[in-house]
């Protein structure tokens, strides 16, 4: 199952094409360095292609482009899955991360905190906004928590969560 997305705003272009069945490839370049590590490891951790070009004002900040990804992707998730369910827990360092995934029912929980308040290029008060984004364009219900480790264990952990609990949901479907 593929689909292709493009949103256009007066701060951003994004364009996302997705492969359900594909095998983890990706193809990212957002501007942001620690977003672009995100979609790579969900697309690693999923299994789905993934091609993502984002283009946003940057010099206002990252959350104009790191929010217009989510919506973005999420609306793709949303046209190609309607229900399924699936969870998956993900170690990184000291990090413990599990996400849990429904379809059909929008609505986000996250349980995580960071120490600093920016990484490779992100505010990290952004994080939640990006997984909330994503789960209620992709009208599905997200439960994200992230225990020990830094912060780059955190987010690197809940992508890898997110990746894997996507996979089964559609699987589930």
């Amino acid at each position: 199952m593929c689909a292709s997305l493009r949103r256009e705003t007066a701060e951003t272009e994004v364009e996302i094409d997705l492969d359900l069945d594909g095998s983890g490839q990706s193809e990212v370049e957002t501007g942001i360095p620690l977003m672009d590590e995100m979609l790579r490891n969900l697309a690693r951790a999923s299994g789905f292609d993934l091609k993502v070009r984002a283009r946003g004002d940057l010099f206002t900040g990252d959350h104009h482009t790191v929010e217009d990804v989510a919506i973005t992707l999420g609306s793709v998730l949303g046209e190609l899955a309607k229900e399924g369910m699936g969870s998956s827990r993900a170690p990184s360092g000291e990090c413990l991360a599990l996400a849990a995934i429904r379809f059909g029912e929008p609505a986000y929980s996250g349980d995580f905190e960071f120490e600093a308040e920016e990484l490779e290029g992100v505010q990290l008060e952004n994080i939640t906004h990006v997984m909330k984004s994503l789960a209620y364009n992709g009208r599905f219900t997200l439960h994200l928590k992230a225990d020990g480790g830094d912060d780059w264990q955190k987010i690197e952990a809940m992508t890898l969560a997110l990746g894997r609990a996507l996979k089964r949901a559609i699987q589930d479907e």
